[in-house]
């Protein structure tokens, strides 16, 4: 039992680190470049910086999730908080080892391929976090909050949360490029949607296997 218990950890934060390295590359290959505040903390982040260009975006995201940290805890549980805790500080540690060591770049300057690239990435590593009960924290965590206590699913959450950092990134990067990200944040949660579904699925259809075969 504690064999598949800790198999089934392994697994989880297995997954977890791959999905935070999606969302972390989806961010520093296609976002920031860009100047793309395609909504959570790390578009708030990519904004902080630009104004106070001394602190990386890493280090603001680190900063303002020690600050949720506390409410993830009390009004989620355990479970969640030590996954979003771990996939948070992990998300930091790769995009300062993408921006200082890799020297990361925007792999293209079209807004529109950026986007498209950018969130299907992203969308893809949230979701991952989201399906085993986790997030990568920020704002992310006030979405589960919100999804937790109300009747909105998590990519609705994602879209009201987000809308209020989509407006910082406008005024601060343009109307233009607020617009775009306005239009990945739509993208966004209608991806974390449909990838938590598809993992879902194939949870559901693992359990009815093992229930036929023990049958």
């Amino acid at each position: 039992m504690k064999k598949n218990n800790f198999a089934d950890i392994a697994k989880e934060y297995t997954l977890l680190t791959l999905g935070v390295v999606l969302v972390a590359f989806g961010i520093q290959y296609f976002y920031a470049p860009n100047e793309i505040a395609g909504g959570g903390l790390s578009g708030m982040a990519l904004v902080i910086s630009h104004y106070i260009p001394s602190l990386s975006v890493g280090t603001i995201i680190m900063i303002g999730n020690i600050i949720l940290f506390a409410i993830s805890f009390i009004l989620i549980g355990g479970d969640f908080g030590f996954k979003t805790i771990y996939a948070s500080f992990m998300l930091s540690f790769v995009m300062d080892f993408m921006e200082k060591v890799l020297h990361s770049y925007a792999l293209t300057t079209n807004m529109l391929l950026a986007i498209m690239f950018g969130t299907i990435i992203i969308a893809t590593g949230l979701g991952i976090a989201f399906a085993i009960n986790a997030s990568t924290g920020g704002t992310d965590i006030l979405a589960k909050i919100l999804n937790k206590y109300s009747t909105f699913n998590i990519g609705i959450s994602l879209l009201l949360v987000d809308l209020f950092v989509v407006v910082c990134g406008g005024v601060t990067f343009g109307l233009d490029k607020g617009i775009y990200s306005l239009l990945a944040v739509i993208a966004n949660g209608l991806i974390v949607d449909a990838v938590i579904a598809k993992i879902e699925k194939v949870k559901s259809n693992k359990i009815e296997l093992k229930s036929e075969k023990a049958a």
